[in-house]
């Protein structure tokens, strides 16, 4: 909700330090209780209560009273952190075997990935002398350009014959028209 006058700004900021006020009285006891008070100041702390939130009985400020911040404060006998420690142990056995067990996993993905790599090199060695083969039988296969298709080819065209022929690509289209001229007289 927003304020819309000033004394709606000065309510709600009263309200507020009232909040903050009896929140830090709450802390402050509850950490009097954690540090081992006797519990004897209840009856003032819960008149307090009472007189800032307008009740007078005191029963009721004890319901209202909002639960204490912070995690819950366990008390454990000797047997129970015996039992934990156990427990604990158990937990560490169990993460240590798994560690060692996911260890062995990687290795084990790393030797066959090192494998996979081995394999695909010698087929890649394997199809690079293929393809010097197939080169050589496509070289016999390659149609012979007369002087004159290859003028009336457009340089995007003679790049693709050049290709085929295993030629330089680059340069101008006079210097290409060069280039395949003279392959195909040498030819």
């Amino acid at each position: 909700m927003n304020a819309q006058s000033a004394d709606e700004i000065e309510q709600r900021n009263q309200r507020l330090t009232e909040f903050e006020e009896n929140r830090t009285k709450r802390r402050a006891e509850e950490e009097e209780k954690e540090k081992g008070g006797d519990g004897t100041d209840d009856d003032d702390t819960s008149a307090v209560n009472d007189k800032n939130s307008g009740n007078k009985n005191p029963t009721n400020a004890n319901e209202n009273k909002p639960k204490p911040d912070g995690p819950p404060v366990y008390v454990t006998s000797a047997e129970d952190h015996k039992k934990n420690l156990s427990k604990l142990e158990a937990v560490r056995a169990r993460r240590q075997v798994a560690e060692a067990r996911r260890k062995v996993e990687q290795e084990a993905e790393l030797a066959q990935e090192i494998e996979r790599t081995v394999k695909i090199s010698e087929a890649d060695a394997d199809d690079d002398d293929g393809k010097t083969k197939k080169r050589k039988s496509k070289q016999k296969i390659i149609p012979k350009l007369s002087k004159i298709e290859i003028k009336k080819m457009k340089p995007v065209r003679m790049k693709d014959a050049l290709k085929e022929r295993d030629l330089d690509i680059q340069g101008n289209k006079n210097a290409l028209t060069a280039r395949l001229l003279e392959y195909e007289a040498n030819r």
